[in-house]
């Protein structure tokens, strides 16, 4: 009996092994999706996808505008008085303190965007066609604002020198009392958004002082800063003809061609920079301009070449440099 029990589990085990044999092998488990085949979608797109570049656009911006200037956009009293007995007269933008507008008064017409808040109320300014002016106290922050806006496709924008509203009140022009009206919200001009965030980011943290370094405080810094970067942006005439300020860190970039040269610009974003020019108006340019690529500490000299040698500070030829 034990072994008729036997031979017939020996049977069942080699019956088993026949019939798996003989059955359709399992399907394997399909596999599980990955990044390189699920398709993308708007929502899912890779974040390293190519975009716009900001940098690309501004250079495109701040060339177009060097392009366009003419006399480096700077506007003397007599041919703004006349501007404002045109019809269509141009937009005044008062780029002041509101509590210096406050105590001194204002342009009649004028509209108030205190320089720091300029890219903040793009809004309140006419068309890209439209002729802008821009003022001051003196003429330095309407250039820094003239600049901004030039660069966001502004195409006649000028800045009001002779000492702005300060020269404007000494020739014994109208001035209306106090803060102008609140200005409405025109929104007759569309800068690209990432190029407003930019100049707005530059504007927005204008260092006390508005950028400005006297020539003494330049010879200290000369004296004192190895590092210190000089930036001439001149023209090879005005240099041949005047010399340039010494210093072992002298870099020459015309401001017409200051996009062009922007191998030239230091590597150091964070480094020390004095940009001038013959009387302060080009440098503070390219002061603006080099904020504008992210440079945080740039100043401009304060009357330029001319308040220097005034001063009875030396110049050499570029030659010895």
């Amino acid at each position: 009996m034990k072994l008729h029990i036997q031979w017939l589990m020996t049977l069942v085990v080699a019956l088993s092994l026949v019939l798996g044999a003989c059955a359709p092998a399992a399907a394997p488990a399909p596999a599980e999706p990955t990044a390189a085949l699920a398709q993308p979608t708007q929502a899912t797109a890779p974040t390293d996808m190519p975009a716009v570049s900001t940098e690309a656009e501004l250079d495109a911006g701040v060339s177009a505008f060097l392009g366009r200037m003419e006399s480096y956009n700077a506007l003397t009293m007599d041919p703004f008085v006349e501007m404002l007995a045109q019809d269509p007269a141009p937009f005044l933008l008062d780029v002041r303190q509101p509590d210096e507008v406050e105590k001194n008064g204002h342009i009649p017409g004028a509209v108030l965007i205190p320089i720091r808040e300029l890219g903040q109320h793009l809004d309140k300014l006419p068309a890209f066609d439209a002729t802008i002016v821009s003022y001051c106290g003196s003429g330095w922050r309407c250039t820094i604002a003239m600049t901004a806006l030039g660069g966001l496709g502004w195409e006649h924008v000028f800045s009001l020198k002779d000492n702005s509203f300060g020269g404007y009140v000494e020739a014994g022009y109208e001035v209306a009392p106090g803060l102008p009206p609140e200005a409405p919200s025109l929104n007759a001009a569309s800068p690209d958004p990432a190029l407003v965030a930019v100049i707005d980011e530059a504007l927005s943290n204008i260092p006390d002082g508005w950028g400005a370094i006297t020539v003494d405080q330049l010879a200290s810094e000369l004296a004192e800063n190895p590092d210190l970067i000089l930036i001439d942006v001149r023209t090879e005439a005005e240099i041949a003809e005047k010399g340039v300020i010494e210093s072992a860190n002298l870099v020459v970039i015309p401001l017409e061609e200051f996009i062009n040269m922007k191998s030239e610009w230091p590597a150091d974003k964070a480094a020390k920079i004095v940009s001038y020019c013959g009387t302060g108006h080009r440098c503070t340019m390219a002061m603006t301009i080099l904020w504008s690529y992210g440079y945080t500490d740039v100043q401009s000299l304060k009357g330029g070449l001319g308040a220097w040698v005034e001063a009875g500070y030396p110049v050499v030829e570029l030659a010895a440099q």
